[in-house]
């Protein structure tokens, strides 16, 4: 049932509250491996979470990149694809070298950072913010 309800939620957003969500999971994602990693003691189930987080977030962060209109978005999305593969970047090299919850925390503020300026597009083009549920 709350498939469902999360997927239509999805299949009607706008195109820019679409963005936001990818935002706000990728966020959730992150916040979720910073704490563990900041844990003094990490069970396998933990690690598990930590790497899905982290993958997860790294997903949407290339989805993210992909969907980038590099002629319609000029400097923009220039500058936005240099931002998603930095962060890319980071979550791969800490993936592989080891942990590092204040960069994982670092990536969380550029990201929120950058959700609110789609919120901010948001309200330009269609008004009102679009109600959704919180990222699950």
């Amino acid at each position: 049932m709350m498939n469902a309800y999360l997927e239509n939620m999805v299949m009607t957003a706008n195109p820019v509250r679409q963005v936001i969500m990818l935002y706000e999971k990728a966020i959730a994602c992150l916040e979720e491996s910073a704490e563990i990693m900041e844990k003094p003691q990490q069970e396998p189930e933990d690690l598990k979470r930590k790497y899905e987080g982290m993958g997860r977030a790294t997903e949407i962060l290339t989805v993210l990149d992909a969907t980038l209109n590099m002629e319609q978005g000029g400097e923009v999305a220039k500058n936005l694809h240099e931002i998603y593969q930095a962060l890319i970047s980071d979550l791969i090299r800490i993936t592989v070298e080891g942990d590092e919850p204040q960069t994982l925390r670092k990536m969380v503020n550029i990201l929120s950072e950058l959700k609110e300026s789609w919120e901010e597009v948001e309200k330009k083009v269609y008004g009102k913010p679009q109600a959704t549920a919180p990222a699950v």
